[in-house]
């Protein structure tokens, strides 16, 4: 019994000093990882998709990372201050995914989904 009263007791006492070598340490981890990892390239859908209905379709779940002209957040990454669409060397994108991004912001903005032109600051002067 006395042994596990024991070694509860004892509690390793760190001073400031290691604690903050201990923050500083995870830190250049979590910075290492994020440099270490490559940021998700936009996927284009196949041409027919396969749809399987089901009597009760639980949650759609809807991939971030597929390029639709109805995924507005992801098509607004590679749309410009100005309202225009990115160059290649910008976005870092091969040709196929620039050319059908292209394609998907201009049938948004036709669509309505997402604006020709911003208007910037200095327009309300």
């Amino acid at each position: 019994m006395k042994t596990t009263t024991n070694s509860l007791s004892r509690t390793k006492v760190l001073s400031v000093s290691q604690i903050l070598a201990r923050v500083t340490k995870q830190k250049q981890r979590l910075l290492e990882q994020k440099k270490s990892k490559k940021p998700l390239k936009p996927i284009i859908p196949p041409k027919s998709f396969l749809i399987l209905l089901k009597e009760k379709p639980e949650k759609a779940i809807y991939n971030s990372r597929i390029i639709d002209y109805k995924h507005c957040g992801l098509l607004q990454k590679y749309i410009g201050l100005g309202g225009k669409i990115l160059p290649r060397r910008q976005t870092k994108l091969s040709a196929k995914q620039q050319r059908y991004i292209a394609k998907t912001i201009k049938s948004a903005r036709i669509m309505g989904l997402l604006p020709f032109v911003t208007k910037e600051k200095g327009f309300f002067r």
